[in-house]
């Protein structure tokens, strides 16, 4: 039997590629929009502490500095806020992307699996051909 040749291997292996680059892309912006949402936690649970401590206390200055500082907080709070938007949307269309890229090596790997069935056929034919030949002879 001779040797299967896919004649778009080279288009198989960019698209084999293209699929793991698209793939670290996606988990890399995962990655840092689970970052981003740890740090809102962290500053949602800051904010709490300091609302817990602010109302505790009975000093008008100290409780008057600590609005001021729930205010500066909360603003930071909104911020962090719109930075896990930006990044969550990032991670998705970097998903997308990636299933794009996915679908796309898919479709040359099938032609590949078409291809080689079709070989292997052909050459179970040219086998069972060379063996009707070599019965024919023996019978004649």
């Amino acid at each position: 039997m001779a040797g299967f040749r896919f004649r778009l291997e080279k288009v198989l292996k960019v698209r084999e590629i293209q699929e793991e680059q698209s793939k670290f892309r996606w988990a890399q912006e995962e990655r840092l929009a689970h970052e981003e949402r740890a740090k809102l936690a962290r500053l949602q649970a800051h904010e709490q502490d300091v609302k817990a401590f602010g109302y505790g206390q009975g000093e008008i200055l100290l409780r008057q500095a600590t609005y001021e500082y729930l205010e500066a907080l909360d603003r930071r709070v909104r911020m962090q806020t719109q930075r896990v938007v930006e990044q969550e949307e990032a991670a998705r269309e970097a998903k997308e992307k990636w299933l794009k890229a996915r679908q796309e090596r898919k479709k040359v790997s099938i032609l590949r699996e078409r291809a080689y069935a079709a070989f292997v056929k052909e050459e179970l034919s040219k086998e069972q051909k060379l063996l009707d030949d070599m019965r024919s002879r023996v019978l004649s």
